[in-house]
């Protein structure tokens, strides 16, 4: 319909200056009517200025739409009101095409604006990297995570861990990685999945970074767990008949000792030593195995923790009276740096205070042949993370060998002659159960345990 109207607009221009052009000939050559003459041609000339606006005023306007459109410009409105038709339907068009591409942008912009959201809720790290390394997304897991507040290049990530930058480099299409992470004070294991879309025809890198750290640990010790309930069930089935076994025989040999030697018989003094000395080593390997037994029971029936508000200067009060006289006996020093006294953590106070006397005793034992020999216990609230306590137990002896390290926390591993190796155990399923953690840090001269708990909200 407009360039219907178009048209003839155009039309009826292209006709009247045409009839104008003719008069203009006629008279010039038929008459001596100059001044006539002469007011055609102008008339002709402002016919021609006319026409030449007409078409050049619709390009203008179509340019600018385009243009607009171009960089997407939107909000531009061509005025409708005392136009003829031809302009006012072409305005009208316009205005609705400008009116569809705003809806539509404004349906993309909220759609963009959800998923953001849903990225940022999500717990898995997430991030988007172009080929040159440019970080395109970071979602809020990826900076807590690696505790990296902003995050522009992928090469920022050097700082944190090499090795889950060149996993994240290297990492082939749907692949993944396991990478060890110390952020802070903290040791993650990070499970890295890469995947590469072409976007736009860019290559992209999407990697999601999980920390599977907890979800390890817990199905560590449900592990244990089982085959502690399998070792004490074959155990006690092959122990208590040894030891039934030995009382008998210890029985019978009395017997027949006695029996013998009443009817006069005589007895070889090495074979009765013999018979003595093995039962006595079935006895005592019997009583071992049920020592052992004992252990194992401990750290299955782990009873749960009854968790209370408890304000942490308390427990490390009683802790340091407990220790007090013992540390004093060994000559090492124990000293203790509190926090705020408004400190409240949910917890069961007696196995809280047994996990810090294992460690403490246990940094005794490390540095009591030392020189200057001290144990230390600091708690404080860290800067990154306000919502958490952590309680470092330092002791300044030779420190643990890096073969040794990862083993320190499993069931019945110990170093020492008289250890039974649960010690750390169940302080690590304490923590477990207390929601924390407890971590081990060392070097040579100095050995830190670090246990975490949640802070109670004021």
């Amino acid at each position: 319909m407009g360039f219907r109207g178009f048209r003839l607009n155009l039309l009826l221009r292209l006709l009247l200056l045409v009839i104008v052009i003719v008069g203009f000939l006629v008279i010039i050559y038929r008459t001596d009517w100059y001044v006539t003459a002469f007011c055609l041609l102008l008339l002709a000339s402002f016919l021609v200025y006319d026409l030449v606006y007409f078409v050049e005023r619709t390009n203008r306007d179509i340019s600018s739409f385009l243009e607009a459109m171009l960089h997407s410009d939107f909000t531009q409105r061509f005025a409708i009101q005392n136009k003829n038709s031809s302009y006012r339907n072409l305005y009208q068009s316009f205005n609705a095409i400008s009116d569809a591409f705003m809806r539509i942008k404004a349906e993309q912009e909220a759609h963009y604006h959800y998923l953001q959201a849903i990225v940022e809720q999500v717990s898995v790290g997430i991030i988007t990297v172009d080929e040159n390394g440019n970080v395109l997304l970071a979602n809020k897991a990826v900076k807590d995570m690696l505790h990296v507040a902003y995050l522009q290049h992928i090469q920022v990530l050097e700082r944190v861990s090499h090795e889950l930058l060149q996993a994240i480099k290297t990492t082939a299409n749907n692949d993944k990685a396991l990478v060890t992470v110390q952020s802070g004070q903290n040791q993650l294991l990070v499970n890295v999945h890469v995947t590469e879309i072409i976007s736009q025809g860019r290559k992209l890198r999407i990697v999601t970074l999980q920390n599977i750290q907890s979800e390890l640990e817990e199905k560590e010790l449900q592990t244990w767990q089982k085959v502690i309930r399998v070792l004490t069930h074959e155990i006690m089935n092959s122990i208590t008949p040894v030891i039934s076994l030995t009382s008998t025989i210890g029985s019978l040999v009395q017997s027949e000792i006695v029996e013998k030697y009443r009817q006069g018989q005589l007895i070889e003094e090495e074979s009765l030593e013999d018979i003595q000395a093995g039962l006595q080593t079935i006895e005592r390997r019997s009583a071992g195995m049920l020592s052992f037994v004992q252990s194992y029971r401990r750290l299955m029936r782990l009873p749960a923790s009854e968790l209370h508000p408890l304000k942490v200067n308390e427990v490390l009060r009683n802790v340091h009276r407990l220790l007090e006289a013992d540390m004093q006996a060994q000559h090492v020093p124990l000293k203790m740096y509190m926090p705020d006294e408004n400190v409240m953590i949910m917890g069961d106070a007696e196995q809280l205070e047994q996990v810090l006397i294992n460690l403490i005793k246990n940094g005794m034992e490390a540095c009591k042949n030392m020189k200057s020999p001290c144990v230390e216990v600091v708690a404080y609230l860290p800067e990154q993370e306000r919502d958490k306590i952590r309680i470092d137990v330092v002791d300044n002896g030779p420190g643990i060998p890096e073969d040794v390290l990862d083993k320190i926390f499993i069931p019945f591993y110990t170093t020492k002659k008289q250890g039974s190796g649960i010690g750390l155990s169940l302080s690590k399923q304490v923590m477990q159960q207390h929601g924390g953690s407890i971590r081990v840090s060392t070097k040579p001269g100095e050995t830190t345990f670090t246990l975490q708990l949640k802070v109670m909200s004021a």
